[in-house]
């Protein structure tokens, strides 16, 4: 496991000096495979372009409808509706709180974290501004909401709630239950935080109404009612139907483009978002293609048989390698798939696939925002904020809070 380590190390050395993943990540395989004593160029040929590509072939369209409804709801104003919606409901001495909630409800109609920054961010920026408090708490606010719970809650149109649909043959609803109860308690801990900070953050010369809920405006609840619509016909076909992915997300673009075909000019729409879906497309293609040649060691394989002999309880020992898996690759949905396709055929016999299905996607949302996470770094490069004045929030509300996501949904689990 030494040459993983130090692959791993010059992999997260090389993202935080902003060298891209899709560039770093054949940089620190080949490194790995070097110091294994391994044919580069052939298991590069073999194994991280197959997984590359297989990536992109099995959810290209998935990335760019979901990049289309967010570009459309970016133009048309929708996004800025619903953000301003429930920033109006709550004072704005709840601001981090408001924009947590307001990243959950665009990332269950399957908006990406990438896409989230451009529609959230100049909102929150103004509000935070008005209520004293600094952007540095923005991040941490916007990536909560989606990694907590958009990713996580049963019925997300999410790319990591499609993969393990398509690997288990399961429903967008799987693991109910277990879902609610550990996406609540991180939830929980996540806005405790928000509320801490924003406190502890408030200037002095703050003189806002301290009340949580305020009487929305009678037109901004219009506006949020109508620009939701797109994001619940979405929900709707996938998780209470069951239509496929694609077809869920295309019907929710196709009604957006209806709603709003008087104030976007469609053609330039569908130029930015092809350029929108293909960074975190090509980010976590890469991520795969790293964990394609990493599953491929027999270092690996053997650190990974280790750890299913050891006497966990399933559920917990699947936990336990999703984190490790996304952790390595600072990617949830990369830390997913490199775990189905190392242990998933021995777990999927130990357990009940419709529990696995959840306590995966929730394990997979821990770990996977160290420093290196694609999405986080894109974040920063976005808005201008600096890694010491943002990590430390960030790290609280998208790896404690979704650890103890994990934590109680396999309590339920035992429990149940």
């Amino acid at each position: 496991m030494l040459s993983i380590t130090v692959g791993f190390i010059i992999l997260i050395t090389l993202i935080i000096l902003k060298v891209s993943i899709v560039v770093a990540a054949p940089i620190s395989s080949a490194v790995i495979l070097f110091l294994n004593n391994l044919n580069i160029l052939e298991i590069l040929n073999n194994q991280y372009l197959p997984g590359f590509a297989s990536f992109v072939q099995d959810y290209l369209f998935i990335f760019l409808l979901s990049a289309l409804l967010g570009k459309i709801m970016e133009e048309s104003d929708d996004a800025t509706a619903i953000g301003e919606f429930v920033l109006d409901v709550l004072s704005h001495r709840y601001a981090a709180v408001g924009i947590f909630f307001a990243s959950v409800l665009l990332s269950i109609g399957g908006i990406s974290a990438f896409v989230l920054i451009f529609t959230i961010y100049p909102i929150a920026r103004k509000v935070f501004e008005e209520a004293g408090l600094p952007k540095s708490l923005i991040i941490a606010s916007i990536a909560g909401g989606n990694v907590i719970v958009g990713l996580s809650l049963p019925g997300s149109p999410q790319v990591h709630n499609l993969i393990m649909m398509d690997y288990l043959n399961t429903s967008a609803l799987a693991g109910f239950g277990l879902g609610l109860a550990g996406i609540s308690a991180g939830s929980a801990a996540a806005i405790a935080y928000l509320r801490y900070r924003s406190r502890s953050m408030l200037s002095e010369s703050s003189k806002l109404n301290d009340r949580i809920l305020k009487k929305p405006d009678l037109n901004k609840l219009v506006n949020f009612l109508t620009a939701m619509l797109p994001l619940l016909v979405v929900f709707i076909f996938l998780a209470a139907l069951s239509k496929p992915p694609v077809v869920a997300l295309l019907l929710g673009v196709v009604l957006s483009i209806i709603k709003n075909i008087k104030k976007i000019d469609l053609l330039e729409i569908l130029n930015d978002s092809i350029s929108n879906a293909i960074l975190p497309l090509m980010f976590a293609a890469s991520a795969m293609g790293f964990g394609q040649v990493i599953s491929s060691l027999p270092v690996f394989k053997d650190f990974l048989q280790t750890l299913l002999n050891l006497p966990l309880n399933p559920y917990l020992l699947t936990g336990i390698i999703t984190n490790i898996a996304a952790g390595l690759l600072g990617s949830a949905s990369g830390g997913m798939l490199l775990t189905l396709s190392t242990v998933g055929e021995n777990i999927v016999t130990m357990v009940d696939p419709e529990k696995l299905h959840r306590i995966i996607i929730i394990a997979s949302t821990g770990l996977d925002t160290l420093p290196h996470n694609s999405a986080y770094l894109a974040m920063l490069a976005y808005t201008g904020l600096k890694f010491r004045d943002t990590y430390f929030d960030y790290f609280m509300v998208t790896v404690l809070a979704p650890l103890i996501s994990f934590a109680v949904a396999f309590l339920y689990i035992v429990s149940f």
